[in-house]
């Protein structure tokens, strides 16, 4: 009941329930954040913030859903979903006293040490320093809603989803873009091995076929198949700090006008921490086009979690990126090869200045 906490600033009012004995013609005046009012999650969170930052924690700029405290061994770590709170610290200690702070304001459930977070399971072996992330729970729950038991789970993604004219039903229709938006939060949150496929089943939200609802309905049994699968992440400082690999699969679809389709994935320490499959938004003349314009977003996405790091008291040397294609490299290294990329938007020479400026650098590795 998080939002009850806070006050509204607007005035707000309501029809009041049957039986409550309020004369007729009068009304309440909602001075409280109620649940459905659109503006209740923002007020319960600068309420949140306020008191967070007079126990000492300061807002880290580039994500706002975490907060610091302290330096070094006395340093706490908040991360914030609405009313669900993560606080990581070095020594527990700091944990007991930030949670006990924060109790001293707010009626919270403490759930001790971390097992489950948004759905996602946590677990650590101390003995080998490794934390296994995973949504086995989570997607029991979705295959209970969604999947039809009488199906068989595979361990086999479906390679291609073919085009089709024949409109889903609209029952399937309407149940479409629910199982889409929950496979995107596993997909997002523990799976990469899911990415492009659900990159493309979003695509068609509105109206799909019934060959990408059956496709939907494939990676279903194939994450019943798959459900124990998750992400290990080891104590590793041999490997680089922070490296970026992207590519491309350039004008690989022509249900999108030819547009060309970017990967990517970020690693600290040799470990996964975001990654992304998408549609580029223009099409590419040439594969080098392709491959500088996801290069972009990659360096986009690697200077953002030098920053993240650095305001966790994580510092890390030049980020780098790496591509497995020579001409891309080549103009963004060297601005005399401009006039091969000088139609496209501006933006997307973010990546050039970057290298220039020395904030990233770019190598080659090869993929085949």
């Amino acid at each position: 009941m998080a939002y009850l906490n806070s006050m509204l600033k607007e005035a707000n009012y309501m029809k009041p329930p049957e039986g409550s004995g309020v004369a007729p013609g009068q009304v309440y005046k909602v001075v409280k954040g109620l649940y459905s009012l659109k503006q209740s999650g923002r007020e319960w969170n600068l309420e949140f913030d306020r008191s967070l930052r007079r126990i000492g924690f300061f807002q880290v700029e580039c994500t706002p859903c975490i907060y610091t405290k302290g330096h070094g061994e006395d340093l706490a770590i908040m991360v914030i979903y609405v009313d669900d709170t993560l606080v990581i610290a070095p020594r527990l200690e700091t944990v007991l006293k930030v949670k006990k702070q924060i109790g001293q304001r707010w009626k919270m459930e403490d759930s001790g040490k971390v097992s489950h977070f948004l759905g996602i399971k946590i677990s650590r072996d101390r003995t080998k320093r490794t934390m296994t992330i995973g949504q086995s729970g989570y997607i029991d729950q979705v295959l209970a809603k969604h999947l039809d038991r009488r199906t068989r789970p595979t361990t086999v993604q479906m390679k291609n989803i073919p085009e089709g004219t024949i409109i889903a039903s609209k029952a399937q229709q309407k149940e479409y873009p629910v199982i889409v938006g929950k496979l995107l939060w596993i997909a997002n949150s523990t799976r990469p091995d899911l990415s492009h496929t659900v990159s493309v089943l979003a695509r068609h939200m509105r109206e799909p076929s019934q060959e990408y609802y059956q496709a939907a309905e494939h990676v279903l049994r194939y994450l019943e198949g798959t459900k124990e699968v998750g992400l290990v992440y080891r104590a590793n400082k041999s490997q680089e700090p922070l490296v970026t690999h992207s590519d491309t699969n350039w004008a690989s679809d022509a249900t999108i006008q030819r547009k060309s389709t970017s990967g990517s994935v970020v690693f600290v320490y040799g470990n996964p921490v975001t990654w992304k499959s998408a549609t580029q938004k223009c099409v590419s003349l040439s594969a080098v086009e392709a491959e500088f314009i996801a290069a972009t977003e990659a360096t986009r996405e690697v200077l953002f979690l030098k920053q993240l790091l650095r305001s966790i008291g994580i510092a890390t040397s030049t980020p780098t990126v790496y591509l497995d294609n020579t001409g891309c490299i080549q103009v963004s290294k060297d601005p005399a090869q401009h006039w091969k990329l000088k139609h496209i938007d501006t933006k997307y020479h973010f990546v050039r200045n970057n290298v220039q400026e020395g904030r990233v650098q770019i190598k080659y590795v090869d993929t085949k």
